[in-house]
């Protein structure tokens, strides 16, 4: 996991081009703005071919934990979205409130988003997860996503 360095890039950064994992961590700092949440969502937005973000940032409400009853419609939409839009890849932020460390339920999440994406055929960018004290790349393996 790569921990946020708590500098805010200038909203201006957050169309600049995405090249990895602290890139795209970058690019969800400069949206965020100053750490802090009242309630749990995640964060999508889609990555262009010219691997820059279109500039439509969206959010659902996020239940403690996945359900792939839920995730899945989640992909297959968003994966229809992403040939709508002649993007290339989405990307993830799971928000919430806490200062805590990552924990069980983040994970849980992105190996839920991560499955549902190989299910789909969508590609996705690193998962992220941003709560009160940092923000964070979510690294998971690939056999634990599956």
């Amino acid at each position: 996991m790569t921990k946020d360095d708590s500098t805010i890039p200038a909203i201006e950064t957050a169309h600049d081009p995405i090249v990895g994992a602290d890139d795209m961590r970058q690019r969800w700092r400069a949206l965020m703005g100053p750490l802090g949440f009242g309630s749990a969502r995640l964060w999508f937005a889609f990555v262009g071919p010219d691997r820059r973000l279109l500039k439509v940032l969206n959010w659902l409400p996020l239940p403690p934990t996945p359900e792939p009853v839920e995730v899945d419609p989640l992909l297959f939409t968003l994966g229809e979205a992403i040939e709508a839009l002649e993007a290339e890849s989405v990307a993830f932020l799971i928000s919430r409130p806490g200062r805590d460390g990552v924990s069980d339920d983040d994970l849980a999440w992105a190996r839920q988003l991560i499955a549902a994406a190989r299910r789909h055929d969508v590609p996705v960018q690193p998962v992220h997860r941003a709560n009160d004290a940092d923000l964070v790349a979510l690294t998971i393996a690939e056999d634990a996503a599956a």
